[in-house]
């Protein structure tokens, strides 16, 4: 928001300023030609009183009359002969025509004639008098008033407008976080035009979909229980009885199914749970290291990979142990499934984080399934999922515990050449 806000800032000055520079050199709104018509005029009146001067008191007093003039105005005075070669044609026919002759009316500029028509009289502004000087430094700070001004008005415009945005943008961060009740405020100071109003709407049938959709998945799970237990006393009873030989590998079958089947109800039951708002987790200070140690030696019986543990640095956080130990188990599970002879499981802790990674030497995660992989009944394998006994929601549950602590799970390159999990939670 606040690269947001300068960026904007920034293209609102500097488009003034463009603005400024295109209406300056194209003369957009320009006035000249309403400024030379009234220098004309007053350039015709003080030549016809002049001429009434010299008329009266002679060519030498008006000369002398219009010199004092010239210095009250601030201008400077230059005479020239009328055979002068520094008078172009295009002056001389100017002056023929109607005794004056306008170079730059923005500048003072200009020639004319008076009473014998003898002499050229060339006047223009007298930048270097004090005056003028003044008047100079007075439009350069009038400009500089005005840009500051813009500058102030626009930052406090895009400031108020950027704290709505702020406020608008945590409600969204909340929401995109599983906050499903987090809405904007619509009151009169808060909105950002109708954008306040849309979201709310939008959130709202977006928390109905989800609603339902959990409703319909924790329901369904829990009507599944009934059936499967039906099938388990049915199985129970079929085995105490005299079953032929020839049909106990289709009753292993079914209980293989069975067992398969009541576990992706438990998974997904506990799924629904962690997806609740109002789950939280009892956390008590653990150590890590040790933690990872035991679930290690337990987990070694399990696969004929690998299991080494590299702990750098002690530390002691806050965490849940049995849902810690569940989704660092399922990521470990994961691991030695795809390695090919070794998983290595790292601990090392920061000021602020602990950081654990899961690394095997496996086939790697392609860059575009590393996000969808945490999403519940998603399996990059189809053709595996009979084998593993894998649900797709192992690493969804992973998932879901990691941010209940406040922490996050992303996958990265292994050295080892596989996936590398890299789990890293608050201290």
């Amino acid at each position: 928001m606040k690269r947001l806000f300068l960026l904007s800032y920034g293209i609102i000055l500097i488009t003034f300023f463009i603005a400024m520079i295109a209406m300056d050199q194209f003369e957009l709104f320009s006035t000249d030609e309403i400024e030379e018509i009234s220098f004309g005029n007053d350039i015709s009146a003080t030549a016809g009183l002049l001429t009434k001067i010299a008329e009266l008191k002679g060519q030498a007093q008006a000369e002398h009359s219009f010199k004092k003039f010239t210095e009250k105005m601030h201008l400077t005075l230059d005479t020239y002969e009328t055979t002068s070669s520094e008078i172009s044609a295009v002056i001389r026919s100017h002056l023929l025509e109607r005794n004056f002759f306008i170079e730059d009316a923005e500048e003072n500029i200009a020639y004319f004639t008076f009473g014998d028509k003898q002499k050229i009289y060339r006047i223009a502004s007298d930048m270097s008098s004090p005056f003028m000087q003044q008047i100079s430094d007075k439009e350069w700070l009038t400009l500089i008033e005005i840009c500051t001004a813009l500058a102030i008005i626009t930052f406090i415009v895009l400031f108020f407008l950027a704290r709505r945005l702020r406020r608008l943008e945590k409600t969204y961060i909340a929401f995109a976080d599983g906050d499903f009740t987090a809405r904007a405020s619509t009151k009169m100071f808060h909105n950002v035009g109708k954008l306040n109003q849309t979201f709310n709407i939008m959130a709202d049938r977006i928390s109905q979909l989800i609603s339902s959709n959990r409703n319909l998945t924790n329901a369904v799970a829990h009507e599944f229980r009934t059936p499967i237990f039906r099938i388990q006393c049915n199985l129970d009873m079929l085995d105490d009885s005299k079953v032929r030989p020839d049909q106990m590998p289709h009753l292993e079958g079914i209980q293989s199914d069975l067992n398969e089947l009541n576990s992706m109800v438990e998974e997904l039951l506990h799924f629904s749970k962690l997806e609740r708002l109002d789950t939280s987790l009892a956390l008590e200070p653990t150590d890590i290291g040790n933690l990872l140690e035991k679930q290690l030696n337990h987990l070694q019986f399990e696969t004929e990979a690998k299991l080494t543990l590299d702990v750098r640095d002690n530390c002691i956080a806050p965490v849940s142990v049995r849902a810690l130990q569940r989704a660092l188990g399922n990521v470990i599970r994961n691991g030695y499934k795809y390695a090919n002879s070794e998983v290595r499981i790292s601990l090392q802790a920061s000021p602020e984080e602990l950081h654990i990674t899961i690394e095997n030497d496996g086939p790697n995660i392609p860059v575009k399934d590393r996000v969808t992989i945490f999403d519940p009944f998603v399996r990059l394998d189809r053709s595996r999922d009979r084998q593993s006994g894998g649900h797709g929601l192992g690493l969804a549950i992973t998932k879901q515990i990691i941010k209940q602590h406040k922490g996050r799970i992303y996958i990265s390159d292994s050295n080892m050449g596989g996936a590398c999990f890299n789990i890293k939670l608050p201290l």
